[in-house]
């Protein structure tokens, strides 16, 4: 057996892998690198029930906007897409009994829930469908707007005039 030609090959294979390892190593520093400057951002909307101290029962839709990320958000605005443009839900925030004052800061593994009162909202739809800003027959689109202007939406499963067909 040649052993120079054994120690070659060795050495050839273990700069092979310490070569591979370093590779290994710069990939997963660039990524921790870059995690912070990522936003995770989920929106979601359901509806909700709550009862006043009379004991009558109050219709909420809620938008919850939940950071999954490691750096904090700022929320600055709740909207609806329309076809060519964004609608602005803050009358319809203002009139609800869970005013939450806008801009918003959302810390890392946070969520805030955002509540608008069923009829408020309802009306408030139905006024920009009139206004031929949104379609009836499409599924509503909420969107949410942070302090960078980037966009997170939210396609949920109840069409527009199921949501104002009692207005």
């Amino acid at each position: 057996m040649d052993w120079n030609l054994f120690w070659t090959a060795f050495g050839a294979i273990g700069t092979t892998i310490g070569s591979l390892t370093t590779a290994i190593a710069v990939v997963i520093a660039v990524k921790q690198y870059l995690q912070p400057l990522e936003k995770h951002i989920v929106v979601t909307m359901t509806s909700a029930l709550s009862w006043d101290e009379m004991g009558r029962q109050m219709d909420f839709y809620c938008i919850s906007v939940k950071n999954r990320g490691i750096r904090e958000i700022t929320v600055n605005s709740l909207n609806i897409k329309g076809r060519k443009k964004i609608l602005w839900l803050n009358k319809a925030q203002y009139a609800s009994n869970a005013y939450v004052e806008l801009p918003i800061r959302i810390g890392p593994e946070e969520s805030r829930d955002f509540l608008f009162e069923r009829n408020t909202f309802a009306a408030e739809l139905k006024h920009f469908v009139e206004m031929g800003t949104l379609k009836a027959n499409k599924r509503l689109t909420v969107m949410v707007k942070d302090s960078l202007g980037d966009d997170y939406t939210h396609k949920a499963r109840i069409k527009i005039k199921d949501i104002i067909k009692n207005v």
